[in-house]
C-alpha cells in the first residue's frame, strides 16, 4: 500500500528494502535522464561573435545590440547545441532532453528551431548559427 500511495501522491519511483544495488542504480540513472540540466542558468554572458551574445540565466540574447527574449525551450536548445558546438546533436537526443516525459513529435522541435532562428540568425533562411544536418539533427555554428 505504501508503494501505491507514494506513486499516487507524485513519486516518480519507489524502492523497497531489501533492494538490489544494480536495480537501484538503474532506477537512479533513469530518473537522472528525465531531469534537465539547468547548469546553464548559472552562466554569465556567452559571447558567440560580434553580433550575438546569449545570457542564459536571463533567457535573452543580444543580437546586433538589440535584446531578444528567449523562451525556456529556446534557451535549452541553445545550451544543448552550444555545449556540443561543431558536432551534430541528433534530433532524437534533443527531443529526449527537451521533453523527457513525453514522446514528442519532431515537428514540435522544428517549430522551436524555426522561431529561434527568426530571433538570432542574420538570415533565417540561410542559418549560420543553428545549422540543419539533414537526416541527423542540428549543429551550432558549422556546416558539414
Amino acid at each position: 500500500i505504501d508503494t501505491v500511495v507514494g506513486l499516487e501522491v507524485g513519486a516518480d519511483d519507489y524502492v523497497t528494502k531489501p533492494y538490489n544495488p544494480p536495480e537501484l542504480s538503474a532506477r537512479v540513472q533513469r530518473a537522472l535522464a528525465r531531469v534537465s540540466d539547468f547548469t546553464y542558468t548559472m552562466q554569465d554572458e556567452e559571447r558567440i561573435d560580434e553580433r550575438l551574445a546569449i545570457y542564459f540565466a536571463e533567457r535573452r540574447a543580444v543580437v546586433n545590440g538589440q535584446t531578444v527574449s528567449l523562451t525556456p525551450i529556446e534557451t535549452r536548445v541553445l545550451h544543448l547545441l552550444l555545449r556540443n558546438a561543431g558536432r551534430v546533436v541528433s534530433t532524437e537526443m534533443l527531443l529526449q532532453r527537451l521533453w523527457p516525459e513525453e514522446d514528442a513529435p519532431e515537428d514540435r522541435l522544428h517549430v522551436h528551431i524555426h522561431r529561434l532562428r527568426r530571433k538570432i540568425e542574420p538570415n533565417p533562411d540561410e542559418p549560420r548559427y543553428i545549422v540543419s544536418q539533414w537526416g541527423e539533427g542540428y549543429c551550432f555554428g558549422t556546416r558539414s
